[in-house]
């Protein structure tokens, strides 16, 4: 039927194999919708629970874009390996992904410090003190999670 949501082969919402895909990313691609059109960009990230973060300069199309507010999408490709056949249509890729949707939000001073933190954590494993200025010369959105799947596609 037309507009059924199917999951698809190798689709899950399993939070625990979700936050695991989310500790093992590096870049999350962010969709985002503004004037000029619709556009992605990728960005380093971190999470906790049903939030993601990301920092930004304090200008430019990306953080106008998530000023604007409204739902953004999101995707992170955790690992993908291409699998050649002897045939062109046996080609394909074997994969591990998230997508989903979220709501933005900018924070304010008091909240910043500790979604760099976290941020700087999915990085470096551990926590930082960060420069007063430094904060100051950033904004950081928080991303509430409304949906959200992982899917894992292994090609022989």
């Amino acid at each position: 039927m037309a507009g059924e949501n199917k999951a698809r082969k190798g689709q899950t919402k399993d939070k625990t194999i979700i936050d695991q895909y989310l500790s093992e990313g590096e870049i999350l691609h962010l969709a985002l919708k503004d004037r000029i059109g619709i556009f992605s960009v990728p960005v380093n990230y971190g999470f906790y629970g049903d939030k993601l973060y990301v920092h930004s300069s304090k200008q430019g199309r990306k953080i106008q874009a998530l000023r604007e507010g409204g739902v953004i999408g999101f995707s992170i490709v955790v690992s993908h390996e291409v699998v050649g056949k002897d045939a062109p249509c046996k080609w394909g890729c074997s994969f591990k992904s998230i997508i989903g949707t979220g709501v933005p939000r900018i924070l304010d001073d008091k909240e910043k410090a500790a979604a760099l933190n976290l941020i700087m954590k999915q990085y470096s494993g551990k926590e930082w003190e960060f420069n007063p200025a430094a904060i100051d010369a950033v904004d950081v959105v928080e991303i509430m999670i409304t949906s959200v799947s992982a899917r894992s596609v292994e090609k022989e």
